[in-house]
């Protein structure tokens, strides 16, 4: 009988083949159907159905909390150990997104990018987060998930009441770059005093947006308005923002398929 960590272990590595075939690195393009989940004969297949599930789960938006910096930081370390364990070269783990702003309301979901020099250092980040990571507390990597010059990666098993997702940018590559400025641009601007007003009406927003949105997709493409306005407090141009939203092509994609 397979013990259940070979399971995983299988489960994983013909997972990361099947990802690659279907979604390509760093590049706009969704190049295949589907994913069949029947070809993967293991429990753990629940965590990418429960992805699939999530892309139409309504969105939940919590109360600031004050572990989410902490949470963010015991993260950071696991990936810091998986990385050097894997050899694995990165320039930067950052927290980002709304759980990075002290006080504002947020799902309940760290995000985390992970800078890298160049593709061939993210292949590697990719092979030490499915390799060194434990079998009961792994990554799953999803292409791009949507939007360009990145690779998403997800937690597995999914927790969907305490989330994570990682995301692989390069600095070799434009599109992460205008990614990873963004990140920052959105955090640091609404991390600042002077900007507390600004912070308070994002807060508003999302929560409102999550009452009356249907679906994560519909919730973020209805929050672009007060994302351009807090980029522009941050001294963007309207080019610079038009092309930094233009990264998302989710708008076609099938809220079927797991992101």
């Amino acid at each position: 009988m397979v013990a259940q960590s070979d399971k995983i272990w299988l489960f994983a590595e013909k997972l990361a083949c099947t990802t690659r075939r279907y979604f390509t690195s760093f590049t706009p393009e969704f190049t295949g159907s589907a994913l069949d989940l029947s070809a993967f004969n293991c429990d753990v297949v629940v965590c990418l159905s429960n992805m699939t599930e999530l892309s139409s789960r309504k969105v939940v938006i919590c109360d600031p909390d004050q572990s989410w910096p902490e949470r963010f930081s015991e993260i950071s370390a696991n990936l810091k150990k998986y990385l050097s364990a894997g050899s694995a070269s990165y320039k930067t783990i950052e927290h980002i997104g709304s759980t990075a702003v002290p006080g504002l309301p947020a799902k309940d979901n760290i995000d985390i990018i992970i800078i890298v020099a160049n593709a061939h250092d993210a292949e590697s980040v990719v092979d030490a987060l499915l390799h060194e990571a434990p079998a009961d507390s792994h990554y799953v990597p999803i292409g791009d998930g949507g939007i360009r010059g990145r690779i998403s990666l997800k937690h597995c098993p999914r927790d969907l009441e305490k989330d994570q997702s990682v995301y692989i940018l390069c600095e070799d590559n434009p599109d992460s770059m205008l990614m990873a400025r963004g990140h920052r641009a959105l955090r640091d601007t609404l991390r600042a005093p002077e900007h507390k007003w600004l912070k308070d009406e994002y807060g508003k927003t999302k929560i409102e947006l999550a009452k009356t949105s249907t679906s994560g997709l519909e919730y973020g493409r209805r929050k672009n308005p007060i994302i351009r306005k807090i980029l522009k407090a941050a001294g963007w141009t309207d080019e610079d923002i038009i092309a930094e939203q233009a990264l998302d092509h989710r708008v076609s994609w099938d809220d079927d398929l797991p992101y």
